[in-house]
């Protein structure tokens, strides 16, 4: 089994923010601070092979949100509202001083959300695959996708995650029903399989036990009210960098429509990867970053 431990020189700890117990793992890099917001079924320390090449560069702080990892998980309805305000508390407790917040796909959303609503907060913003863009179906490049639309500009219509191949899965881990065991899961979740036959398993082992430990509660996400992603942008102040799952021409079409309403933002396209753009893309999805930030 792969070696799953914190890395050499890396702390983790408890903050109280928005009167939620976050925990949080910190490099303590020299750098500017590095916030990472993770997905839905996902955790803070599951992100941690995926930006340690920025270590020598940032302060990274990956974070369990509520209902996930070592955090508290609230039984009440989970917004992205409340969201973010526990990222702006974890930013305040740590007494972090102009951030980059970088987030995925619900962490995506509440980054944006987050800076949307502090925007003085952020020193810069980058946003991969943000589900405020929509999910289903994007990442079919040829165009014959058919999944449903997870909310594109203008659109705020609930997808149905019972009928819906892409939610399916992201719904029956939510419920905490992937597997029996964290084993089991390594030989049965297709989406790990990739990862292990590329000699990753530390991360595969890393996401397999963030998938078995999501709490229940988080799937009342799914029903919050959703935003128009064109008005969370236009009140987000700080540069911003979204990167963009493949997809066909018609959904970059909608995807950089919105993206337009940013007033310093750009959104790239990254060839070739799926909804987890950083994981499916590492080299060129961390040029990209770094490009950006060596301007902001």
């Amino acid at each position: 089994m792969a070696d799953v431990t914190t890395p050499d020189g890396w702390t983790d700890g408890d903050v109280e923010a928005d009167g939620v117990r976050l925990h949080y793992y910190r490099s303590g890099g020299s750098g500017r601070p590095f916030v990472v917001s993770h997905g839905i079924t996902n955790d803070g320390r599951s992100r941690i092979p995926l930006v340690e090449d920025l270590t020598d560069e940032y302060d990274v702080i990956a974070y369990d949100a509520r209902g996930h990892g070592r955090s508290a998980a609230p039984d009440e309805q989970y917004t992205y509202a409340d969201l973010a305000d526990d990222l702006v508390g974890l930013v305040d407790a740590l007494e972090l001083e102009a951030p980059v917040l970088y987030g995925h796909s619900m962490g995506g959303t509440t980054v944006a959300t987050a800076a949307a609503r502090e925007p003085d907060l952020p020193q810069a913003v980058v946003l991969e695959d943000p589900e405020l863009l929509g999910l289903a179906g994007d990442a079919d490049a040829d165009g014959d996708g058919d999944g449903a639309d997870a909310g594109g500009e203008g659109d705020e219509a609930e997808p149905d995650p019972a009928d819906d191949d892409f939610l399916n899965p992201i719904v029956e881990r939510v419920r905490g029903r992937p597997a029996p065991s964290r084993e089991a899961l390594l030989e049965t979740e297709p989406e790990l399989q990739p990862l292990l036959e590329a000699d990753r398993e530390r991360l595969a082992t890393l996401l397999a036990d963030a998938f078995m430990n999501v709490d229940e509660t988080v799937e009342t996400l799914f029903a919050a009210e959703r935003a128009d992603p064109a008005a969370v942008f236009a009140a987000i102040e700080a540069p911003t960098l979204v990167l963009k799952a493949d997809a066909a021409p018609d959904a970059r079409e909608r995807h950089r429509e919105a993206a337009a309403h940013l007033p310093a933002g750009r959104l790239v396209h990254v060839d070739g990867a799926g909804h987890c753009v950083l994981r499916d893309e590492p080299d060129r999805t961390l040029e990209l970053v770094r490009e950006f930030l060596a301007s902001h």
